[in-house]
């Protein structure tokens, strides 16, 4: 009984705690994200600073020192021109854009922020812009900045230095493996977590439960003798040739209440017997035609004596070989009948019929009375459970649609509800052919 309560307690157990930790692992890595694009920058403008002061060294030339900066782990993308705007030299462009877009889309950019570099008198200095985003014709992001180197001879050239920044992807892949790592050991972690302190929150009312059908087991079959003895002394006074009225009236009720606590009884050591795991199943070839013959006829005199009118259908072609228990089915069906009887209205027509599936077979017991209210729909199966609150109806103790549901169970199978279409219900058994 508590299984169900288990499953969901850790189905929402672990979904919360691995809500808050993805919530966290998502917070930390777009912490990540932001370190990463912001170490880029600060690399970028220190390679750019070394890079102008190593140009400004007459010793070398611009070819050597930009092509060592191209060829560098991150890669930098040199044009260099003087003051009239001629190229003096270019690098090798191995970005997804190509270089004359990417410059073209630079000075753009440079042109949008009003940049300009700053002399003293007229006179050119060596200085650097700050850093310019922009982006490629293929969703490629990119850094760039301007500078004016001066040489020793005071002959000045203009630098345009672009790099290309790591996608959200690369940044990502880098630490993929850790945070998926991080994540499963968390649900594995939180998992088996759950498990535990469930197990261990639900053992006091474990112990509850099983000691309440432990009570109910011993006091069902403690109650067998005295009930058989009672009953077996309403018989011999019914049977007293004693002419009153009184009499005969109370020995009537006596023996009606004394049959109900049977059945009463009997239900509770069927249930106590399921609860133990001590139900037993006979399994052999039911001729389903024989079995919805006997259930007709067994109920045939009942229907006629409350004026309901009883309806089978009985499929034309031959039904598949089916092996089950079928005392436990006729059982079950019983119980539907039973159901469907009590509820049904004079003139009113209770109907048995199957269906047939590739893997299936279901058998229906459908009446027309009042139905079910949507709000008992979801209780109705389970023990005790009486759409009556009041329990005036002291025909029904509530278990027999419980134990239709223990039976199936054994047998593989499932037992339902649904409305009927113009009013009552539909009660259903579905079993595997196999």
């Amino acid at each position: 009984m508590l299984k169900p309560l288990s499953k969901k307690l850790n189905a929402f157990f672990i979904t919360t705690i691995m809500l808050i930790i993805t919530s966290i692992m998502i917070i930390l890595c777009k912490n990540y994200i932001h370190m990463e694009q912001s170490n880029e920058i600060i690399f970028f403008q220190k390679m750019v600073t070394q890079m102008i002061y190593q140009l400004e060294d007459s010793s070398q030339d611009f070819e050597s020192i930009a092509d060592f900066y191209h060829e560098y782990r991150h890669s930098i993308f040199c044009y260099i021109q003087d003051t009239s705007g001629k190229m003096i030299y270019q690098t090798d462009s191995d970005f997804p854009t190509d270089a004359d877009t990417l410059l073209e889309r630079f000075r753009i950019q440079t042109k949008k922020e009003d940049t300009f570099i700053i002399t003293n008198d007229n006179k050119p200095t060596t200085n650097q812009s700050g850093i310019f985003e922009f982006n490629g014709t293929r969703n490629d992001e990119y850094l760039g900045i301007l500078a004016t180197i001066v040489m020793p001879n005071n002959t000045a050239c203009y630098l345009s230095l672009i790099y290309r920044q790591q996608s959200l992807f690369d940044i990502l892949t880098k630490q993929a493996f850790l945070y998926a790592s991080l994540w499963f050991l968390s649900l594995i972690a939180v998992t088996i977590m759950s498990y535990f302190l469930i197990k261990k929150a639900l053992e006091p009312t474990e112990v509850m439960l099983k000691s309440q059908k432990d009570f109910i087991a011993s006091a069902s079959h403690e109650l067998k003798s005295p009930l058989a003895v009672i009953l077996a002394n309403a018989e011999k006074l019914e049977q007293l040739q004693i002419d009153n009225t009184e009499f005969r009236k109370s020995v009537k009720i006596l023996d009606n209440e004394c049959m109900r606590m049977s059945k009463l009884v009997k239900d509770m050591l069927l249930l106590a017997s399921s609860d133990a795991k001590t139900w037993t199943l006979c399994k052999n070839i039911i001729d389903i035609d024989t079995l919805l013959i006997s259930l007709y006829e067994a109920y045939e005199p009942i229907c006629i004596s409350k004026k309901i009118r009883l309806r089978l259908e009985i499929s034309e072609s031959s039904y598949p070989k089916f092996c089950a228990d079928g005392e436990r089915l006729f059982q079950i069906l019983t119980i539907f009948m039973d159901n469907a009887i009590h509820h049904s209205i004079n003139n009113k027509q209770i109907e048995i019929k199957t269906a047939v599936a590739a893997k299936y077979i279901t058998f229906f017991v459908t009446d027309h009375g009042k139905g079910i209210p949507e709000d008992d729909k979801p209780y109705i199966f389970n023990r005790f459970y009486c759409a009556d609150k009041s329990r005036t109806d002291k025909s029904n103790f509530g278990l027999g649609l419980s134990i239709a549901d223990e039976l199936a169970k054994m047998m593989n199978g499932n037992v339902g509800c649904e409305d009927t279409d113009g009013g009552g219900a539909t009660f259903f058994v579905k079993l595997p052919l196999k």
